[in-house]
């Protein structure tokens, strides 16, 4: 087996309480809908997903117990742990990345908004076949092992940009669409318009209405509403920003329509939600700050548990 892997294989996970991990988590889920949370905050993984967590994330299950699944995964050491949160990290000589594929790689990953996304053809093909190396015993498995293992960071890379797409379940007006809609989660605080939406992928405004609606069951403008709202939450429970400066900062022309918008959304308003949240998130964040990494030996345990359990 490659010096640089931690634990590997295919099997059903049946639990994952918080923890941290001592390098680079892939997962792809051929099989199951789960719901798994990165620093607190949830995310759906439903089966034909590629999943990623970084050294310094504390991951986990929202669910005590995890529905019948099937995944594929594999976890390996970067050049050191990274205990807190990195801008960019390095990879273990062995990879053989250039300090330019290291750079672009692992920018990408530190900065992505989300760590669950639509696994492409290519890496639903490569995880099985990384895991069937990594468990071969020919003269050659090592070799080819690793050089899944690069294709599979590179394709993970390249879905988390945006520069590969499932192009066998979207048309390509969908393509461009989504490469708006992960544009416009960075960016939610401009000022957009419909117009400048279908000019940015080059799609008319009523098809991309349309298109938008599949995808995320809401126009774009309510979905540029949505992702300021989520914004201003996380601004709110994060930051000590006032009000009126974080409901421009996100977007929104004047503090009362924010937070109208915000008390019909949410529940709550602004203030309310910031005393709300600030008294929840301090305990969960404690508990998080209390992680510490899992041992490989422990990881390893677990994951010879679940592969003999499937």
């Amino acid at each position: 087996m490659l010096k640089e892997i931690i634990t590997y294989g295919r099997f059903r996970c049946r639990e994952l309480s918080p923890h941290k991990n001592r390098g680079l988590e892939i997962t792809y889920v051929a099989k199951g809908n789960l719901e798994w949370m990165v620093e607190g905050r949830a995310e759906q993984v439903p089966a034909g997903s590629v999943f990623f967590t970084l050294p310094w994330q504390v991951h986990g299950s929202t669910e005590p117990r995890e529905p019948n699944n099937t995944i594929y995964h594999v976890l390996f050491h970067l050049a050191k742990d990274y205990a807190t949160p990195q801008r960019q990290f390095t990879f273990k000589e062995h990879f053989g990345f250039t300090p330019q594929e290291t750079r672009q790689i692992s920018r990408t990953l530190c900065f992505a908004g989300r760590h669950c996304h639509r696994a492409t053809p290519a890496m639903r093909w490569l995880m099985p076949n990384l895991i069937n190396e990594l468990q071969g015993n020919h003269a050659l498995s090592e070799a080819h092992a690793l050089s899944y293992l690069r294709a599979a960071i590179v394709e993970l890379a390249r879905i988390v940009s945006g520069d590969a797409v499932d192009r066998d379940t979207h048309t390509p007006s969908e393509h461009h669409a989504q490469k708006l809609l992960k544009l416009l989660a960075d960016s939610c605080g401009q000022q957009w318009t419909l117009q400048a939406m279908a000019e940015q992928c080059g799609i008319q405004r009523t098809q991309l209405s349309t298109i938008v609606q599949k995808l995320t069951g809401c126009t774009p403008m309510e979905y540029v509403g949505r992702l300021r709202i989520e914004r201003a939450k996380t601004l709110l429970r994060e930051s000590d920003m006032k009000v009126i400066d974080i409901a421009f900062e996100c977007g929104f022309g004047s503090s009362q329509y924010f937070a109208n918008l915000f008390r019909r959304t949410v529940g709550a308003t602004p203030s309310n939600y910031r005393k709300q949240s600030r008294g929840r998130d301090g305990r969960k964040l404690e508990e998080r700050k209390n992680i510490r990494f899992r041992s490989e030996a422990e990881e390893r345990s677990r994951i010879e548990k679940f592969s003999s359990d499937r």
